[in-house]
């Protein structure tokens, strides 16, 4: 039996007398590829904060690795792509070299590895020359930084052409098979989370 990585039972969250979650309960096992599929405000980046420790909720619980008191230990253990947060006039390299320190890995051959993975090893522009797939892939690998056992990518496909969904799909799956990496999406394009 897998081991459950994520576990929210009861989840309630309001702002103010805004109802944003309501009793949300869900199960992520090792090895899966979840989706959170739901209009656009129903609550999917909600569900990523409490899981991230970056908003509270009223009611429920929330487990992380079997742990509900030391949450902190668990959610070190998690990559997230939020939206991008990359600088300009530095290329993937130095955006990632920036963020490799101010997470605090110590290993200098990290950043390298990642972008290996994202397939952008050997691209030299500045993120400003980006093609919204390279941006894309960019924050995933930010987001695999330090060997995250989880990713949770937040409308992840987002801006796409179809090709550059499919190229994030691959990388995904690829991500998922051969590094055993738990992976959580939210999209509000059903037809791409069955993919």
């Amino acid at each position: 039996m897998r081991e459950t990585v994520i576990a929210l039972r009861g989840a309630q969250k309001r702002y103010g007398k805004h109802k944003v979650l309501s009793g949300v309960n869900l199960e992520i096992k090792k090895g899966d590829i979840f989706g959170l599929v739901g209009k656009n405000g129903a609550g999917k980046t909600t569900i990523f904060k409490i899981i991230l420790g970056l908003s509270e909720y009223q009611e429920g619980h929330l487990q992380i690795f079997g742990e509900e008191k030391n949450l902190a230990a668990g959610r070190k253990r998690i990559g997230f792509f939020v939206g991008s947060n990359f600088f300009p006039y530095m290329t993937a390299k130095q955006n990632l070299e920036y963020y490799r320190q101010v997470k605090g890995i110590t290993d200098k051959n990290e950043v390298n590895r990642v972008l290996e993975i994202a397939e952008l090893g050997q691209v030299k522009s500045k993120y400003k020359a980006f093609s919204m797939g390279m941006r894309q892939r960019l924050g995933i690998a930010s987001a695999m930084m330090g060997n995250s056992d989880i990713l949770l990518l937040d409308e992840h496909t987002n801006g796409l052409d179809p090709q550059g969904i499919a190229d994030i799909r691959h990388l995904l799956q690829r991500l998922n098979d051969e590094h055993g990496m738990t992976i959580v999406i939210s999209s509000h394009i059903l037809g791409e989370l069955q993919n």
